[in-house]
């Protein structure tokens, strides 16, 4: 992820975690530290940084962030007169806490004004921000200026609109790592761990995002992590799941929005393992038929937290209460009328348990692609979807090449592959 990016998704990060909480509470100032610490490292490689929010796209300086483009704050912030922000070199953390706190009052003015607009009374318009050939003139913050976006040209008139052919683009070949997006999915797990709901906004930052390295190059590319004994598997599994979600969607010949949708609910479909007391996640032994219980809860609460979070997101739900049913409908949750799943969570299910096998356990060592690809094929019909399970194996041999498995440093240390005897449920567990 880009450091523009990651200050942005960052940000968006902060102001939905302090929308719950009062500016005195201890987790108030945590949030602030996320993205305050986020825009001091762009500031390492770019010491004034400025963004705009100009219709569906986010500029960075004068550059477009194509991954950016419908990012849902950008239209939100915007809404609230803040279409431009520019940070001097030297911003005070105080500073910094203080722009916050007044974006999200105007934030949260303006939802009561959708909502219940006879609470509020009229206030002028704030004024807006002219950019002409001199920048923007001060507001009251001495290293923060940001407000409503007026563009004139060299005359005084409203200038064109950028033609996007003419804009620049970000030089192919930037280093794009995914520590930032473990982190967001971390912390998208914790709040699904200690709550009813989650920031559904930041799922959908990681999806774009993950969108974006694997168009790093001029073909498509699928970008895996390898788990190190450091790493948070449910973090890991999640992403990696999300990238090949796309991938084979984008191999069936789905729409650009089908795939994002696809993605999104790949990257959610295990967000009830956040409730699983951590003690049985990393149990090596065999769990008792009580502690699977728990753990096959997980599929139902996942559901659970992604409706309460948006309703809208009907196939994220659908997925993650279903990506552990076969095709007849067995599996878990266990229902008295088994019916077979649908579509979408059938394919996440495949992807799901293709990175499983793939992955480095405390009890087994990974599977290799193509001892995992047989795992798969030799199941299809019981296990998984026939079809979906044989377009999958054969997108995964056709795209050998472009699959870039990353290396981490610390291998986990287990007896080999062929002493583990492995069934459907130790997959994931």
């Amino acid at each position: 992820m880009s450091k523009p990016v990651a200050f942005l998704n960052a940000l968006a990060q902060s102001l939905s975690t302090m929308m719950l909480y009062p500016r005195e509470h201890p987790a108030w100032e945590r949030a602030l530290d996320v993205s305050f610490n986020a825009l001091l490292g762009l500031q390492a490689n770019n010491r004034e940084p400025r963004f705009s929010f100009i219709g569906r796209d986010v500029v960075y300086d004068d550059v477009p962030l194509h991954e950016m483009r419908d990012w849902p704050w950008a239209s939100r912030l915007a809404e609230v007169g803040i279409q431009r922000v520019e940070f001097g070199p030297a911003v005070p953390r105080e500073e910094y806490a203080d722009f916050l706190a007044e974006l999200l009052s105007r934030l949260v003015r303006a939802g009561v004004q959708r909502h219940a607009p006879s609470l509020l009374t009229e206030t002028p318009d704030e004024p807006s921000l002219v950019v002409g050939p001199d920048g923007m003139p001060p507001r009251k913050q001495a290293q923060i200026k940001f407000g409503a976006l007026v563009v004139h040209d060299e005359h005084g008139a409203p200038a064109p609109e950028i033609s996007r052919s003419t804009r620049k683009t970000p030089v192919a070949g930037i280093p794009f790592g995914l520590s930032e997006e473990i982190s967001a999915v971390q912390w998208l797990q914790g709040e699904a761990g200690t709550g009813d709901s989650i920031p559904v906004l930041e799922a959908d930052a990681v999806v774009r995002s993950l969108s974006v390295a694997m168009r790093g190059s001029s073909s498509l590319i699928v970008p895996l992590l390898r788990l190190k004994a450091s790493d948070p598997y449910n973090a890991i599994h999640s992403i990696n799941v999300a990238t090949l979600t796309m991938a084979l969607c984008e191999y069936l010949g789905m729409s650009k929005r089908d795939v994002h949708l696809f993605g999104n609910a790949a990257l959610l479909h295990d967000i009830g393992m956040a409730r699983v007391p951590k003690d049985l996640l990393h149990k090596p032994a065999n769990l008792s038929d009580a502690e699977r219980e728990i753990v096959e809860r997980h599929p139902a609460e996942g559901a659970r937290i992604i409706m309460s979070s948006d309703q809208r997101l009907e196939l994220a739900a659908m997925a993650a209460y279903e990506h552990h049913l076969r095709p007849d409908g067995t599996g878990y949750p266990r229902r008295a009328n088994p019916r077979p799943p649908q579509y979408p969570s059938r394919l996440v299910r495949v992807c799901s348990v293709y990175n499983a096998l793939r992955i480095a356990r405390a009890h087994r060592q990974p599977f290799s692609a193509e001892r995992a690809l047989a795992f798969i094929e030799e199941r299809a019909g019981t296990e998984f979807d026939t079809e979906l399970a044989r377009s999958f194996a054969q997108m995964m041999r056709t795209l050998n090449a472009r699959v870039a498995d990353f290396d981490r440093d610390v291998a986990i240390k287990t007896p080999p592959v062929a002493m583990q005897p492995i069934n459907e449920f130790e997959i994931h567990h």
